[in-house]
């Protein structure tokens, strides 16, 4: 775990998986090259393995310590540096997590520009709605009519659609969650998003004391809102594109927040 700048937090992580890549190439150059004395077979099922199962992941780490027994009494240079690079061979889940205001507005930018590229990380966006940590003001996140503590007129605009602008991409899997409301659906969205090769985007309706109600009624507030219709859930998931199933994902903003989609 890391810490970033505010507006950099997509960058940032980006970056955590970009070195993830170099250590895993320079692993697996490495594999090849002692294939010799590793052996065709194990190489083989080291770079070949299925990484996005928990049975894979399972056998792809039994296969490492196999690997590292073979090598571990090889005292050459780049025997050492395979021992050291060897988890790398393992799949490995890259998450970005920070709240609206960055999302929405001020790290925009970054997020947008990673969203678009093709690299496997998750991000997960705290949405409160408002501007949490300056006590109460009104964002791009902030919903039309909505009044917080510093924008009592109420918001005179309609909230921005980080998920549909998302899904525009149509390689990003993206995904609405309020745990409160329901916790199976959220379950599943994050299972289904660690385990897509590509980025991802979870959008987690977070209650916050801004909204002006005791937080130990959290969770009813949070089902309340999807009961309503204000806090639509649904999964876009480019997987099924590729299945030729329907596209009902594509619905626009102002029919989604009349349903909810799961």
């Amino acid at each position: 775990m890391a810490n970033s700048l505010f507006e950099d937090n997509a960058e940032f992580g980006l970056g955590f998986r970009l070195a993830i890549h170099a250590h895993q190439d320079m692993a697996k150059r490495l594999l090849v090259k002692l294939s010799s004395v590793v052996g065709d077979e194990l190489v083989k099922a080291l770079l070949n393995a299925e990484l996005y199962s928990e049975q894979g992941l399972a056998q792809q780490r039994e296969r490492v310590e196999l690997l590292r027994k073979k090598i571990e009494h090889l005292d050459t240079p780049d025997a050492r540096r395979l021992h050291r690079r060897a988890d790398y061979l393992v799949r490995k889940s890259v998450w970005l997590m920070g709240g609206d205001g960055w999302a929405y507005d001020i790290g925009y930018g970054g997020l947008d520009h990673v969203l678009s590229l093709p690299y496997d990380v998750n991000v997960l966006v705290l949405d409160t709605e408002v501007y949490s940590n300056t006590g109460g003001q009104a964002s791009k996140a902030t919903p039309l009519g909505a009044a917080a503590k510093f924008a009592m007129r109420g918001k005179t605009t309609n909230k921005k659609d980080l998920g549909l602008m998302a899904m525009n991409y149509g390689h990003v899997y993206v995904a609405s969650v309020a745990f409160g409301a329901k916790d199976a659906h959220t379950v599943k969205v994050f299972q289904e998003a660690d385990t897509y090769p590509g980025p991802s985007l979870i959008i987690a309706y977070s209650h916050c004391i801004a909204h002006g109600y005791d937080m130990a009624f959290g969770a009813e507030q949070q089902k309340g809102a999807v009961q309503s219709g204000v806090w639509p859930l649904y999964r876009f998931d480019p997987r099924r594109v590729e299945q030729g199933q329907p596209l009902w994902w594509w619905m626009p903003s102002a029919a989604r927040s009349r349903c909810r989609i799961t």
